[in-house]
């Protein structure tokens, strides 16, 4: 901490400084005393917050370290600046998700809730998938190929030949070839 031989090549400015010496016994730290200034004895946690927060169940100026950590009845702990109990309102119930990209502009031709109806068989974990299509003015020139399976098979023949038969994703695209992204 106190040494003072230069860290880079000698210049000047640090060429002539003699080699520090310690006398025995000694060492670097001896001349450091601690400095303890500003130890409160009690952490005032609400000193700096307004006076309309509160921490947990108790206003800012009187919480303790604690009550940072514990919230009163499940609710956030800082209400009052900001913060306030929210309701989340569940998902609706669904098979899986498509989302249809043009692949010559990136754009999403199609992005909905597939019906439960739609859904995959079993109750298999699944990761999303990844089609391509290719279709011209009848419909799909040929079947979807996956380009990223969903880690089952029963899942990837169910999805393909669901969005061929029944959704009958050929029908409702304009010609083109499509990128077809399908996620639980």
């Amino acid at each position: 901490m106190r040494d003072l031989r230069p860290l880079f090549l000698p210049t000047e400015f640090n060429a002539t400084l003699s080699e520090p010496r310690r006398e025995p016994g000694r060492t670097i730290l001896d001349d450091e005393a601690p400095r303890v200034g500003g130890a409160e004895a009690e952490l005032s946690i609400g000193r700096d917050l307004p006076p309309i927060a509160r921490l947990g169940s108790r206003p800012a100026d009187k919480a303790r370290g604690s009550d940072v950590l514990m919230a009163a009845d499940n609710a956030p702990g800082l209400v009052g600046i900001g913060r306030t109990a929210g309701k989340v309102a569940a998902f609706a119930g669904r098979s899986g998700f498509v989302e249809i990209v043009a692949a010559w502009t990136g754009q999403t031709v199609l992005a909905e809730a597939l019906p439960k109806e739609l859904g995959p068989p079993g109750n298999k974990a699944w990761e999303p998938m990844e089609l391509f299509a290719a279709v011209d003015a009848s419909g799909l020139v040929a079947p979807l190929v996956v380009i990223e399976g969903s880690r089952v098979d029963e899942v990837d023949a169910h999805f393909r030949r669901t969005l061929e038969q029944r959704y009958r994703v050929g029908e409702r695209l304009p010609p083109g070839f499509y990128r077809i992204v399908i996620g639980p």
